[in-house]
This record gives structure tokens, sequence and C-alpha cells, in this order.
């Protein structure tokens, strides 16, 4: 009697996941678990700790009579800030768009237009903390993050942007728009975009620039040139500056390069970056690099090591070196 409920019980949620997936909603995650440390993590805290970690995203998609697609996803992970996901006016997590032919309108935890068409110098393996991408030198053009400060103002305000994005062949325009949040009185942040993605000369190419401005606060300015070779090499160059609007503020520039390499089952970064006047604090310099190992055991089953180190020195306020490792299992569902 028990073998036959389990596999009632079986049978009912095979049927459950094939309606779904039939009415367009697809569950996917990931889950991390290994060792991190460094002193990016504490001050003279260079001891291992162990680390898991668990995402959970829900994909939402239709189409209607007329052709237009519609679809939404939320990562769980990030919807759970106190009553900021049954808040309409905030964004928990959530992605909303609609599209047709080669124009998309999205809404709500999505990139502004500066940071959508640059490329990041991350091009290849990935860690399980990041590694790669979260030292003193790199720049996500993500605008802020904690009490630093990388190009572009995405989040600046609520969170919640606004993107309309038009392909055509290689090419694609977006313009962006974030509120100011909750009616504080700030302006609002605009931000517009180009990028080429395509061959030549046998080399995938892609090419961005972008601009993103809040007034009295910052306009950022970059561009990007990243480049894929048939043997597996990957190498970027990115370029951006940051105009303070405050007045004793220096204009923060920034270069940074990668490399990458892929090879069967594994693949491998290395970046580097630098920002000059840095924060707009006149000769403070912030600098590091990032190395991203991975081996795929199949499955969505990966190995990953991941090793960075920052420096940040100068404008009177002293200097500061920290790294930062991490090394386990990063699983895909």
């Amino acid at each position: 009697m028990k073998k036959i409920l389990f596999a009632s019980t079986a049978l009912v949620a095979t049927a459950g996941v094939a309606s779904a997936q039939d009415l367009g909603v697809a569950l996917t995650g990931g889950a991390e678990m290994g060792i991190f440390g460094g002193d990016f993590y504490g001050t003279n805290n260079d001891d291992a700790q162990f680390l898991t970690d668990l995402e959970v995203r829900f994909t939402l998609s239709g189409e209607a009579d007329n052709g237009l697609t519609f679809g939404a996803t939320i990562d769980l992970d990030e919807a759970n800030a106190n009553g900021v996901h049954e808040n309409e006016a905030l964004q928990g997590g959530e992605a909303v768009f609609v599209s047709f032919g080669g124009a998309t309108f999205s809404m709500g935890d999505v990139d502004g237009a500066y940071d959508a068409r640059l490329a990041e110098m991350a091009l290849a393996g990935g860690s399980l903390q990041d590694d790669e991408t979260t030292h003193a030198g790199f720049d996500d053009q993500d605008g802020f993050f904690s009490n630093t400060f990388v190009s572009g103002l995405d989040g600046n305000e609520d969170g919640q942007i606004a993107r309309f994005d038009y392909t055509f062949d290689a090419f694609t325009g977006s313009f962006s728009i974030e509120q100011d949040n909750q009616g504080q009185g700030d302006d609002n942040v605009y931000g517009v975009g180009f990028s080429y993605d395509g061959e030549l000369a046998g080399i995938n190419l892609g090419v961005g620039i972008g601009y993103q401005t809040q007034n009295d606060v910052a306009n950022s300015t970059g561009i990007s040139v990243t480049g894929a070779f048939s043997n597996g090499l990957s190498a970027g160059v990115l370029f951006t500056q940051t105009d303070f609007d405050p007045s004793g503020l220096e204009n923060q520039r920034h270069f940074g390069i990668g490399v990458g390499y892929e090879v069967n089952a594994l693949s491998m970064g290395l970046n580097y970056g630098k920002f000059n006047d840095y924060q707009g604090i006149d000769g403070r310099e912030a600098s590091g690099y990032g190395l991203a190992v991975s081996y795929d055991l199949g499955g969505g089953l990966a190995a990953q090591l991941g090793y960075s180190h920052s420096n940040i020195d100068g404008g009177g306020l002293g200097d500061v070196d920290f790294d930062s490792y991490s090394l386990g299992l990063s699983m895909s569902f």
C-alpha cells in the first residue's frame, strides 16, 4: 500500500512539474559548499571558514496572441528584505519584461543602460565568493557598493530601474531611468549605452560605450572592448571616468584589463584594475587583481577556486592591503 502511495505521489509531482513547464513556469537554482577567508572579511582574520549558500529562482514566461512575449524572474534570496517585496514602489529581487521583435522593456531588478552595455573584465572561470570581482581594483559599473565607489549609479536610489533595449543585427542600444527614492527630492538617475557584438576576422568582438548621470551627484562615462578567439583565449580592456558634482572632489578614473582561457572542462580568468583619485580624493589610488578557476565535473557540478588581492593608498588616509580566497563546489540545478 505504501509503495502504491509513493508511486502515486511521484506521479502527481511529475505531472505538476510538467504542467508548470507547460504554463511557462521554470524553477532553477544553485548551491555552494566549501571554505573562504582572508583579510577582506575582517582585520587580521585569515582563518578559513565554512561556506554554504543556496539560491532559488523562479522564471515565468508567456506569449500574447499578437506575438508579444512577456515574463518575470525573482531570486528568493533577494526577496526577504523586511517588507520590501510587498512594497510595489521598491525593488525586492524581481524583474518583469515585455518584448516584441528587437524591442524589450524591463523593470525592477535590472541593470541600468550604462552597466548593461559595458563589459566586466572577469572573462572566464568563477569562484564561490566572487573573489575575482570584489577586489578594490574591479569596476563592475554597478554603482555604489558598501563604502566604496565604482563607476555607475545603479542603486543610488530605490534600486528599481526601468530600461528599454532595442537590438538590430549585432547592435544594441539601451536607455534607463531610476527614480528618486520615495520622493526624497533627489534627481532621477539616467543612463544610455550602445554595444556591438559580432564576428570580425575570426574574433568574437564586443564593444560597449555607456553614460550615466544624476544631477548634483556624479556622471560616469565608460568604454569596453573584449575579444574571444577560437583557441579558447579571451581578452578585454575597460576605461571609465566618474565626474563628481560636489566641489572639492576630483574626477575618478579607472583602467581594467582581463584575460581568460577555456579548454575542455577547465576555465580560468585573471583580471587587474586600478582607480586613480579614488572616490574623488586627490592622489588616492585603489588597485587589485583577481583569479578565478573552474573545473566542470558535469551535470551542473563544478569545482571552483578564487583569490584576490587589494591595495588602497594615498590621499592622506593611510594604506590598506587585504586579500580574499575561496575553494569548494558550485552546483547548478
